[in-house]
């Protein structure tokens, strides 16, 4: 079909013409938002980072319930159908594993087998989250007969996103579906089901003997005079409160590496360690 009139400015461009346009139009205005997606995770990564928070990404095929996992995990209200590709963007969440140990833990698209080499692109500005990752939650359908099959293709998957050597644990969800004899496990290995909490604790653990840095909740009382500690502290640590009275009094969870620097501010939460020499 010819838009236009003719004898006028020429016979115009054809209908296809005019889809295409628009089509590449939608495309360019596409790749602008997955670069400004892109750019939102930079910063924010830049920030967990500064901030020493680890992130935890859940992995695994369509459909094995990882946005059940994370709902159950941090109370979070995330739609969890049965849909092919129904979590599409990143949710991420707070996840308080101890008083010391906080990690943001993220949902991510599910796999599928013979995943088009487009949509591998197209997804990676939700799927880079797992190269920056420090712990990765493989979650595997335990009731599905072919999660063997699957958990490869998740496998296989993690290896192109250049996620090979982040340190994982494999999540065998609907356990109590489980269609073997023996349900898997090992060190890095867990069994539960997020439907009814069941090996949630375990999981929390397994989590936290991971990612626990040894941190130490303390009170320091910092003077006046060296307000500069508490600008660190803000930049390095994880500050829970700060009153300003005869001094600064600053409630903070640190590091063993921060505790040495801090050690003559700390009025509670923390003893250095004596020498052997001391005893």
């Amino acid at each position: 079909r010819q838009e236009g009139a003719i004898g006028t400015r020429g016979p115009g461009e054809t209908q296809l013409e005019t889809d295409r346009r628009h089509i590449r139009r939608k495309i360019s205005k596409l790749r602008e938002e997955l670069e400004g997606v892109r750019r939102v995770r930079a910063t924010q990564r830049s920030r967990r980072e500064k901030n020493e928070v680890p992130v935890v990404a859940i992995v695994g095929y369509t459909n094995a319930g990882k946005s059940t996992l994370l709902n159950k995990l941090t109370g979070a209200d995330i739609p969890a159908n049965n849909r092919l590709f129904d979590t599409l963007d990143t949710t991420t969440r707070t996840l308080e594993i101890s008083d010391t140990c906080k990690v943001l833990i993220s949902d991510t698209v599910g796999f599928i087998s013979k995943l088009p080499h487009h949509l591998v692109e197209a997804f990676k500005a939700t799927l880079e989250e797992l190269s920056f990752a420090d712990l990765l939650l493989h979650v595997i359908d335990a009731s599905n007969p072919e999660w063997r099959e699957q958990a490869a293709v998740v496998e296989k998957l993690i290896v192109e996103l250049g996620a090979a050597q982040t340190p994982r644990i494999d999540v065998f969800n609907k356990s109590d579906l489980y269609v073997g004899d023996i349900v898997p496990h090992g060190e890095d290995i867990v069994s539960i089901s997020a439907k009814t909490g069941a090996g949630l604790d375990e999981l929390l653990k397994k989590i936290g003997g991971r990612l626990d840095t040894g941190a130490y909740r303390v009170v320091l009382r910092i003077p006046y005079d060296q307000g500069g500690v508490v600008d660190m502290l803000h930049r390095e640590a994880r500050v829970e409160r700060v009153d300003y009275g005869e001094a600064i009094e600053v409630e903070a969870v640190c590091t063993p590496i921060q505790l040495g620097r801090l050690k003559d501010f700390i009025v509670s939460g923390w003893t250095p360690p004596k020498e052997f020499w001391e005893d």
